[in-house]
């Protein structure tokens, strides 16, 4: 692997198919890999660096644009772009999705599912007047959807995984000269079964390959200094919860239909009614519906959320939830839900939340989410009694399994993406291969 420039390039040739790593090699984040194949070149993910946003923008310091960006390395390089054929995205996460605006209109765009890009992030930041506002692909952007299983034009196979943004995909390539794997971020064991129970990464068994060789696989949890928890300890934690306490407000990715599947099966099992009280989560009940053929029962919309007319049935929150909060499970971001308490108070009434848990889930690096004022947040929920839990399952395989993804896609050669710990990947798939 060979050092390029400032901006942490990095490349490695095998016969003529040549890989540029852009962004995520030795960080967590950013993702951007270049593979070069004689005349064809394609993209895999086109993220945003999130070390280089932090250091140049705080507070009232805000991104000019897209220009600015390239420039302190925050996003690739226009040369990422020149002459290539298609940039794939693996899932819609802003460390992998990146500036879909900003590619040139020649470029083809491959995503997960353009349904969910328009109902996500084509809605959440078409209209804001910021640098956010790139996210979403521009109008004569060639934009198609990826087909599971199937090589497509540029040999490119892509392969369902679980993980905290949905749909996600990972990415095979078929090379003249080598076969390439690229992982995405991917967990090997799902939050909720909404991909009729096939094991993560089996579809790389009806390739008929004899393994890959060369194998970017990511590995943010080698990097943690924390234990996640397993998605197996997350139902049985929120099951205690709702045992425990009587109202309960839940936070979750926006993106993470998994685990707003599961929170609804513990929901129901515990015979409380979901409320969804964030508008960017409405896009999941539909969605979960088609994937699941058939309609969901006792899921409802917050009241006091003032959102557009929809198929919902509205329950308020002070005179149905507060009431009888053993009937609901509220799901929403809680710098939302602080918000309406707030208004009550200001109002002459205040709730009294004593006995009541916030959960607040944490699947992602801390660095690529949007950052919590989480000291003031817990100030104000004491005011009301309300007790705060941070619950930090991940939208990633832990390192106890990585032998599992050595052992599917069988690599001859590894490396190691979208972790800041590559050497000790390194040396376990040594050992792993050693083993045999």
């Amino acid at each position: 692997m060979k050092y390029l420039n400032k901006h942490n390039v990095f490349e490695k040739d095998y016969g003529g198919v040549k890989i540029r790593i852009y962004g995520g090699f030795r960080e967590i984040g950013g993702n951007c890999v270049v593979i070069q194949d004689g005349d064809r070149k394609i993209v895999f993910d086109d993220g945003i660096r999130f070390s280089p946003l932090r250091k140049y923008y705080r507070g009232r310091i805000e991104p000019l644009g897209v220009l600015e960006l390239r420039s302190i390395g925050a996003i690739p390089p226009a040369e990422v772009y020149s002459e290539a054929t298609a940039v794939y995205i693996s899932h819609f996460h802003l460390d992998h999705v990146g500036f879909l605006g900003a590619i040139p209109p020649g470029v083809r765009i491959k995503v997960p599912s353009t349904e969910v890009l328009d109902k996500t992030l084509g809605s959440w930041y078409k209209k804001t007047s910021n640098w956010l506002a790139y996210i979403p692909p521009d109008y004569g952007a060639k934009i198609e959807e990826v087909k599971p299983g199937v090589e497509d034009e540029n040999g490119v196979i892509a392969i369902p995984v679980s993980h905290s943004g949905y749909p996600a995909y990972s990415f095979l390539y078929r090379g003249s000269d080598a076969t390439i794997f690229y992982s995405g971020d991917l967990r090997i064991e799902p939050l909720a079964s909404i991909h009729s129970g096939v094991e993560p990464l089996q579809s790389i068994d009806s390739l008929g390959l004899e393994g890959v060789d060369v194998a970017l696989i990511e590995g943010t949890n080698f990097s943690i200094d924390h234990m996640a928890i397993t998605p197996s300890f997350f139902r049985e934690y929120i099951f205690l919860v709702f045992k425990e306490y009587e109202f309960v407000s839940i936070s979750i990715d926006p993106l993470d239909l998994e685990a707003f599947a599961s929170v609804l099966d513990s929901s129901m099992l515990m015979e409380r009614g979901l409320v969804i009280g964030s508008e960017r989560l409405v896009w999941m009940v539909d969605e979960l519906e088609n994937a699941l053929s058939k309609p969901l029962d006792n899921i409802y919309i917050l009241e006091e959320l003032e959102v557009p007319a929809i198929r919902l049935e509205e329950v308020s929150l002070t005179r149905d939830v507060l009431r009888k909060p053993r009937d609901y499970t509220v799901i929403m971001e809680p710098a939302s839900l602080l918000k309406i308490i707030r208004k009550l108070k200001s109002h002459g009434d205040t709730p009294d939340l004593t006995g009541s848990a916030l959960v607040l889930t944490d699947p992602e690096p801390r660095e690529s989410m949007r950052e919590v004022e989480e000291e003031a947040l817990r100030a104000w929920l004491r005011i009301f009694g309300v007790q705060a839990y941070r619950l930090r399952f991940s939208g990633h395989y832990l390192p106890y399994q990585f032998p599992y993804i050595v052992k599917r896609v069988k690599p001859r050669e590894l490396i190691p993406i979208h972790t800041e710990d590559p050497d000790t990947m390194a040396r376990f798939f040594t050992k792993i291969k050693s083993a045999g």
